[in-house]
């Protein structure tokens, strides 16, 4: 999905979760929230063949793959100055200036920055930014900030648990994590990369990309093991791919 997934006719993505919506990518609307790792799977899957939720190793990838194209980085030249974070601005995990207080109002041309609290526009600082481009030409929005995104991955004992958010840089990550999620070569959050959060029990759904106000712990290569496969909340939202 180009777009994190939206409720299919339906702008407002934060209801109760049904069984009866369907998501779908499009700009206009709020991400589809309140839905728990479980659900998304099967949402996704409900959209047919060859449809699913994203892994983590598809996710992973991705994210490598955008960290490799000079666009994404602020200065044109691939690991010089930062990366993007999108809308995830925040006064206490970085030095934005402003803090949002909920999700982007708004996706699509001319709302690709987020500019001010709660605010989007089509011009604005690069840390910020919303898009990322590949080397075919196309565009995704949102794979850093806005709201977590369920991946179809669980952790378990492999995943280091330090009980805090920690840099990329850690040499707990080294052996295991790296390798799994992480940056290679390694980028941390001095470049936007976003940080990570460990297994706090085995089975916990693997979460990605960070939040609207996560600051600096925001990023395509965030990782957020903290919660169970169940578990469902206004800042976590989903993504499908085929």
């Amino acid at each position: 999905m180009k777009y994190e997934a939206k409720i299919q006719g339906n702008n407002d993505g934060s209801q109760t979760y049904s069984s009866s919506f369907v998501p779908e990518s499009r700009a206009a609307g709020t991400p589809w929230v309140n839905i728990s790792q479980t659900n998304a799977i099967a949402e996704c899957a409900s959209l047919g063949s060859g449809y699913h939720l994203i892994t983590n190793a598809e996710w992973t990838s991705l994210a490598r793959h955008i960290a490799a194209q000079p666009s994404n980085w602020s200065t044109g030249t691939v690991g010089s100055g930062v990366l993007s974070r999108g809308y995830s601005a925040s006064t206490t995990n970085a030095t934005d200036g402003f803090t949002n207080t909920v999700v982007a109002s708004n996706t699509g041309i001319n709302y690709e920055y987020n500019i001010g609290a709660d605010q989007v526009g089509g011009s604005g600082l690069f840390d910020l930014k919303r898009t990322y481009y590949l080397a075919n030409g196309k565009t995704l929005w949102d794979l850093a900030g806005n709201v977590w995104e369920w991946t179809t991955d669980i952790c378990d004992s492999n995943w280091y648990n330090g009980g805090a958010w920690i840099e990329w840089g850690n040499a707990n990550l080294s052996d295991y994590e790296i390798g799994l999620a992480g940056p290679t070569p390694l980028y941390e959050s001095v470049q936007n990369a976003g940080m990570y959060w460990g297994c706090a029990n085995d089975g916990n759904g693997i979460r990605r990309g960070g939040r609207w106000d996560n600051g600096l712990l925001s990023g395509i290569f965030a990782v957020n093991n903290n919660d169970a496969p169940s578990v469902y909340g206004i800042n976590v939202g989903f993504r499908c791919v085929r």
